[in-house]
């Protein structure tokens, strides 16, 4: 059928330009009601194929197409995105789980993704050796498969669409099960500006990833998500030679010096820990703490936690709405209990929310638990709980901060900026912010060190 319908409340595979429904659906729940959203189709091996068939047939023209025209293309779809961004903000707050001022961040900051791509262009080089011109070029690559998360599901699928398309390459998006709406819809809304097969999404199960991961047609993996998925998928794409780009996890530390104001830099820690409910790869997942202000700055950051709002996305005076599946909750709920279970000290214990349903968790602030052995130091909690740690000896608190396998990003915290460009040079992390927490742009993109990916 014709993807001519701009309803929000019908979902679709998109094919070559068609919008295509299926023998088998599932659907997701508003997780701030607990109600059934929309059928959404799972894909079968039929529509996997064709859709492969189709990219790699249009690719051989879109590819040629001048850099200018694919940028005009990608310019109308921006003005007619514009017209959604209202229903994409619902959207997120329905599927994710978001408050209405986050799910509008994100709906909006699509825009300044569009406005940074169309400045691109790919660069070409001229350089004569002796009596020889070389000219090294970009070219693109093939048939892209994007795999998309669940926490960030238009922006995160919408920074590999709009890479892909700009520089030549076909993209079929596979987005989260959790939340498969977003994607599914923005990629409908696409389809007017760009030729049959350019831009194709694909929701599914278990089986659709690996299934995209292995096709001898696809020539690139774009993954956010888990390292351990992530490295599945590396491993996987050896028997091709894919190309590979993994936005993996991260264990982010902040580390915090003496001469801060603790009222303002403790509540400033406090956002960048539980933004989203700390379900941002980028979101500080350890804060260190120098000893001569640490009780004062953990009895800051426990003012200001306290003061957050837990409650259903669609509650104005919400301002931390609920984890997004059960597994992420009791993920997060294991490690409050191993922090039980190891008797360390709570400043802030996870609290009962009492007559609210959903997948609830209030935010918990741990006191200086072991560094070495403890789960909620070593592993990325991705959830409402947050370790804080002393330190006193500015070599070990570099050591510290970097003894982890993954390197995503780090905060540091210091009134002297110099002193703390210095220290951030240091740290082992792809993103390094001075006096705030991961506030990301278009023009300075995520990269990772270790096990945070390529």
């Amino acid at each position: 059928m014709d993807c001519s319908d701009s309803s929000f409340e019908t979902f679709f595979n998109v094919v070559n330009g068609e919008c295509r429904g299926a023998v088998n659906f599932k659907n997701g729940i508003d997780l701030s009601t607990g109600e059934k959203l929309w059928d959404w189709s799972v894909t079968s091996t039929k529509d996997l194929e064709e859709a492969v068939q189709f990219a790699n047939n249009v690719f051989k023209l879109w590819s040629r197409n001048p850099i200018e025209e694919r940028a005009e293309n990608i310019r109308r779809w921006k003005e007619s995105y514009k017209w959604y961004i209202e229903n994409f903000t619902t959207l997120l707050i329905a599927e994710c789980g978001k408050t209405r001022a986050l799910a509008a961040g994100e709906a909006n900051e699509v825009i300044s993704l569009f406005d940074h791509h169309l400045q691109l262009r790919i660069p070409e080089e001229r350089i004569e050796d002796d009596h020889r011109i070389i000219t090294p070029r970009y070219v693109p690559v093939g048939v892209v498969a994007a795999i998309c998360p669940w926490n960030f599901p238009i922006i995160l699928a919408m920074g590999k669409i709009l890479a892909a398309v700009l520089s030549g390459c076909c993209i079929i998006v596979k987005p989260s099960p959790f939340t498969p709406y977003s994607a599914l819809k923005l990629v409908e809304l696409a389809q007017p500006f760009f030729p049959p097969g350019v831009i194709q999404v694909l929701s599914g199960d278990d089986y659709l990833g690996p299934a995209l991961v292995s096709h001898p047609d696809i020539h690139k993996i774009s993954f956010t998500r888990s390292g351990a998925t992530g490295k599945k998928i590396m491993q996987c794409a050896v028997a091709t030679m894919k190309r590979v780009t993994l936005e993996l996890g991260g264990n982010d530390p902040a580390i915090v010096f003496p001469n801060v104001d603790i009222e303002k830099t403790a509540s400033k820690v406090v956002q960048g820990c539980l933004v989203f409910s700390g379900r941002a790869c980028v979101a500080i997942k350890r804060v260190y703490v120098d000893e001569d202000i640490y009780q004062p700055f953990l009895n800051a950051m426990v003012k200001a936690a306290s003061m957050i709002e837990v409650g259903k996305a669609t509650d104005n005076s919400t301002t931390m709405g609920p984890m997004q599946n059960q597994m992420q909750r009791q993920r997060a709920q294991e490690l409050v209990a191993d922090a039980e279970v190891n008797g360390y000290t709570f400043a802030l214990p996870s609290r009962s929310l009492k007559n609210q349903s959903g997948y609830l968790l209030s935010p918990a602030i741990v006191d200086n638990p072991p560094p070495e052995q403890s789960r909620i130091v070593v592993e990325e909690q991705f959830g409402p709980i947050i370790p804080v740690l002393k330190w006193s000896n500015e070599a070990d608190v570099i050591s510290r901060a970097n003894d982890t396998k993954s390197g995503l990003g780090a905060s540091i915290w210091n009134s002297d900026v110099a002193h703390a460009e210095r220290i951030g040079r240091q740290i082992q992390s792809g993103s390094v912010f001075i006096n705030s927490w991961a506030k990301k742009t278009p023009r300075g993109m995520l990269s990772g060190h270790k096990e945070s990916g390529i």
